[in-house]
């Protein structure tokens, strides 16, 4: 008997060609979402620094200067965090934790999101800028992203700047004169009525 061979259609040669497209596509998606997951378990929650007890004792010392410790710098700034993300929601992506570590100005936030459905998790680098302006003012700039110790393009992932103000958390009574950032931690130095501001701690107890 003769023996006939099947020949390919164009269409199922298009079809084979575009599944094979599409797989690789999947492939790579899922390589990409693989090499982006995030290591760490992070969140957003964060404690709420109390100056007060701070206040009290430099009032005590009669030093009108107090140190705030990396760990309570961190939950300023996801306090800050927060408020911006509250006040420019995204309908793409989500962050969903973050963790700040500090090196004098420098500060590196590790980041968890989601783009989309997909999590992730990246490295933001910024640098902080200091003023007592405004009753004490920390601003939060981008420098980098990135994602496995690789950098990615300017623009992707990064922040405008965030601001953090201490006023929010201190009482009227004292002035801030100048912000030092340390290696770990921040020392905030007033200007101080010394009377006003026992009166007004007491009254708060």
């Amino acid at each position: 008997m003769p023996h006939h061979n099947k020949k390919s259609t164009p269409g199922k040669i298009l079809f084979r060609t575009f599944a094979g497209i599409v797989l690789l596509l999947l492939l790579a998606g899922a390589a990409a979402a693989w090499y982006a997951a995030p290591v760490n378990k992070l969140d957003l929650s964060y404690d709420r620094v109390d100056f007060d007890p701070k206040l009290l004792q430099m009032v005590r010392d009669r030093s009108p200067v107090l140190t705030l410790t990396e760990d309570e710098l961190n939950n300023l700034f996801k306090k800050g965090l927060n408020d911006y993300l509250s006040e420019h929601p995204s309908s793409f992506v989500w962050i969903t934790g973050a963790r700040f570590r500090q090196s004098g100005d420098r500060l590196t936030a590790d980041i968890n999101g989601l783009a989309g459905p997909v999590p992730f998790g990246a490295e933001v680098g910024m640098i902080m800028e200091v003023s007592p302006d405004s009753g004490g003012m920390i601003k939060l700039h981008h420098d980098y992203t990135s994602i496995r110790n690789r950098k990615v393009p300017k623009g992707v992932l990064s922040f405008p700047p965030i601001s953090v103000r201490l006023r929010e958390h201190m009482p009227f009574m004292v002035e801030v004169r100048k912000i030092e950032l340390l290696e770990s931690g921040m020392r905030v130095s007033f200007a101080v009525d010394w009377s006003n501001l026992l009166r007004s701690l007491i009254k708060l107890k």
